[in-house]
């Protein structure tokens, strides 16, 4: 599944394509997108502003109109300076001169008002993200160990409503360089640990956004050794979703 870092990277990516341009070409050929009768409402309206919220991305056009995009877990966006979309038939096209860009699959997509996105249960619900200029690390953690009470870390950093756009990957990594196991209770976590591990998975995001790969020391590596102390990295499936954890017992404690 596409994570919060990933969505930001789309929207830096769409605004430098698109921002300020006016859609000149907008289309949904494919008949399963739920824009298949609406997308060339977008066009003729420029694109003001692509934001992440976690890992929901909403462009938003003149006229008070938002595309709001989840791409679940096979969706993805392709944006390109050179005018050329993919090959295909995407859920949703859009193109001013030479830049454009497509989305195709995903678990949302629609067009909507401003108004219906500022008053939206599912995003109201978000917890902070960490790479909006808002987030407070400080304030994150204290949110972390009150929401989380109950349950292990590795678990409750998934959750959506407590801290958004911390997906597996990043959670593996992000509690690999705290150097604390994602099995550990939250209950039993001071602040400054809580902190540690929410600025860590951070970095985590930060580095992906600016260099298009996100870091991995241990993700999917049990068949190599702890890149810090050679010990033998350990996965199992954890919290009701069962998304395999990873971690080295030796060093994340």
């Amino acid at each position: 599944m596409p994570e919060g870092d990933t969505i930001h990277r789309a929207a830096r990516r769409l605004n430098a394509a698109l921002r300020g341009e006016e859609i000149q070409r907008a289309g949904a050929p494919n008949a399963r997108s739920p824009l298949h009768h609406r997308a060339e409402e977008l066009q003729g309206r420029t694109l003001e502003l692509a934001e992440a919220r976690g890992k929901h991305l909403l462009a938003h056009f003149s006229g008070g109109v938002v595309v709001h995009s989840h791409l679940g877990m096979n969706g993805r966006w392709r944006i390109a300076a050179d005018g050329r979309l993919p090959a295909g038939r995407p859920w949703l096209s859009l193109a001013s001169g030479r830049a454009a860009a497509a989305q195709t699959g995903g678990q949302i997509l629609r067009l909507v008002s401003e108004s219906r996105v500022r008053n939206d249960p599912g995003l109201m619900q978000l917890g902070p993200d960490p790479l909006r200029p808002e987030f407070d690390a400080a304030a994150a953690a204290v949110r972390l160990l009150e929401m989380g009470r109950g349950r292990e870390l590795g678990d409750a950093l998934l959750d959506q409503r407590i801290i958004a756009g911390i997906g597996n990957a990043i959670r593996v990594e992000g509690c690999f360089q705290a150097r604390i196991s994602p099995w550990r209770p939250v209950d039993e976590l001071d602040r400054g640990e809580a902190e540690r591990v929410l600025l860590a998975n951070q970095r985590v995001m930060r580095v992906t956004v600016e260099r298009g790969r996100r870091p991995r020391s241990i993700y999917r590596g049990t068949r190599d050794p702890c890149p810090r102390c050679g010990g033998r990295i350990q996965s199992r499936g954890q919290g009701d979703a069962n998304r395999t954890a990873y971690w080295c017992p030796a060093c994340q404690i």
